[in-house]
């Protein structure tokens, strides 16, 4: 197979990835949910090291998908505790999938 034929079979077969999901701080922020029943806000923004006001904004874009839930803490009356929903917990896994997928072409 030529290398233009090659390359053009790969974009046809490799699978979409979700933009919702593919900037760098959602990406953080989701890979640190996956394994978490809950995280608080400030555990999340040290993790993806962006300000409070980017963070808002990425929860907010992720909650209006329905892929996260923002609920009060139960400790602090102030704090905000984040969960993946169910939806958004197997969007995710096919993002995960897809990626993989695209990187196991890539190795060959």
């Amino acid at each position: 197979m030529r290398d233009d034929d090659a390359a053009t079979e790969a974009a046809v077969t490799r699978p979409a990835l979700n933009p919702l999901f593919h900037e760098p701080a959602r990406l953080a922020l989701l890979s640190a949910l996956a394994p978490a029943e809950y995280a608080d806000f400030a555990s999340l923004l040290r993790i993806t090291g962006v300000s409070k006001s980017a963070l808002s904004k990425h929860l907010s874009a992720l909650a209006d998908s329905g892929v996260i839930e923002i609920g009060k803490s139960d400790t602090d009356r102030r704090g905000r505790r984040i969960a993946l929903t169910a939806q958004g917990r197997a969007a995710f896994e096919a993002y995960l999938d897809a990626l993989t997928a695209i990187v196991q072409h890539a190795r060959g």
